[in-house]
This record gives C-alpha cells, structure tokens and sequence, in this order.
C-alpha cells in the first residue's frame, strides 16, 4: 500500500487531493505540520510518496515548489500530476480589529494584488491555521477557507463582526513524487 505524506490538518487542500487519489486505489495518507517538516525527513520516508500542490510556498523559509523540485532531484521522482479546484477560499476582515494586519498562507498572497489596503503579511503553514489565530488572534484581514469560516461561524467561534470581502477559486496542479532517497 502507498504511503502518501502531505500537508494537514484534515481541512487542507492537500489532504482533500490526498483522497482524490485514495479514491482510485487503497493508500495511507500522513499529515505533517508542514512541507518544511515532510522535506527535512525525506532520508526517513525513502519508499513513500509526498504529495505537494505547485503552488507550495513555505512559511518559515524561502522554500518553494519550483526550487525544491530541482533541489531535491536526486530524492524525488515525479510518478504523477493532476489539478483539481481547491476549496473556496475568502479574504475576510474583521470588523473589531482596528489593525493592518492579515494571517495567511503565503501562496494565497497573490489574491491582495487587487487590495488597497497595505498589510503586514504574517503567514502560516495552511488556511486551517490562518483561520485559527484570525479568530483568537489580533488580526483585521484573513485569506481562509470559506466552508471552514463558516463552520466556525456557525459554532459561534471568534469575537468579531466579519465581513467578507472576496471569494477566490482557483483550481490547482498537485505534483506527486516518489520518495527514492540518496
């Protein structure tokens, strides 16, 4: 059976495109914390899969999908490729902050080419993430998963007034390698 390491929690894209693939044959899916996590252990993970969107930006370093897939040559092998859309996301503001500041994934930083508003950019390693510390943090402005804002709308989760202030689709390619090791 495949093992495939991705992105979690279970609320990400990543692991949403993990059972796409589980849906066509019988595999493991294993959520780590962040790609950054899955890269640094890949001598650990010889013989699974990674499964990673070619959007990839990391939060904490400079690491991206298009560097990574030439840096990492000699220790992954591309065995498939395929796009789905990602689920709806928005950029919403919350009405009680009285800030600049936004939480995001730094892949979603794109959409805030068409904003006026000039934001002090704090990323993350997923939209599960961003829409926790938007809701218990000091932030105006998040880039989240629409479903999951509102499931949490609905659990009356957060201390604000929000508004909602774009949606994004956008449909993404997802890049699957086999882990072959040094």
């Amino acid at each position: 059976m495949k093992i495939i390491n991705t992105l979690g929690p279970k609320e990400t894209d990543s692991f949403k495109a993990a059972q796409f693939l589980a849906s066509k044959e019988e595999v493991e899916i294993k959520l780590h914390d962040s790609f950054d996590d899955i890269y640094s252990h890949l001598d650990q993970l010889n013989g699974e899969f990674m499964l990673v969107p070619v959007a990839y930006r990391s939060a904490v370093s400079d690491s991206n999908w298009v560097d990574n897939n030439y840096k990492y040559l000699d220790q992954l092998s591309i065995v498939d490729t395929f796009f789905l859309p990602t689920m709806m996301m928005i950029l919403v503001h919350n009405l009680q902050k009285d800030n600049q500041k936004i939480v995001l994934h730094p892949s979603t930083s794109a959409f805030l080419h068409d904003f006026d508003e000039d934001l002090v950019q704090d990323y993350v390693s997923s939209k599960p993430e961003a829409l926790q510390k938007f809701l218990h943090g000091d932030y105006a402005y998040a880039i989240v998963s629409e479903e999951w804002f509102e499931k949490a709308m609905n659990k009356g989760i957060g201390d604000g007034r929000y508004e909602m202030i774009q949606r994004f689709s956008p449909t993404m390619i997802w890049c699957l390698y086999k882990i072959i090791g040094k």
